[in-house]
């Protein structure tokens, strides 16, 4: 019999995850995503076959997307976009791992909302409101 080299109830699930936007922790989250992605100047040198990558810094982007119950965020990012001034928006994840009392937490700072659904509904469907972000920096606040 082999041996087990993690325990089930360890494996991270979305049931623990929690998400907070300018302070406000958001209760109808179903789902959220966020990434970094590097740029990278290729480099190539005569003699040389190889390719080699010199890092140049890295964009963020992400994706929140809430059951709609409410027209909060609609608001302010409405607001913004008709009167030019962007908010100084903030938003923390944590995604806790169920069983212990482990929670990864990162900080996503300076955000950019990019696209701003104004109205979306379907017969016989819940409402879902999908914001896509971009953020200038990050903070892993807590790692498990």
């Amino acid at each position: 019999m082999s041996k087990k080299f993690f325990k089930e109830n360890e494996i991270m699930n979305g049931s623990g995850g929690f998400v907070w936007w300018g302070g406000r922790k958001l209760a109808v989250v179903r789902s959220f995503e966020a990434k970094i992605t590097g740029s990278f100047e290729d480099i190539e040198l005569c003699g040389d076959n190889a390719t080699y990558s010199m890092y140049n810094g890295y964009s963020g982007e992400g994706t929140l997307t809430l059951l709609k119950i409410d027209s909060e965020i609609l608001r302010e990012i409405a607001e913004a976009y008709q009167s030019g001034v962007m908010p100084d928006i903030s938003i923390v994840s944590a995604h806790q791992q169920r069983g212990t009392n482990k929670v990864e937490r990162i900080a996503f700072l300076d955000v950019t909302i990019t696209e701003l659904m104004l109205a979306k509904f379907e017969k016989k469907a819940t409402t879902e409101e999908e914001i896509p972000f971009k953020f200038g920096n990050f903070e892993v606040l807590e790692t498990i």
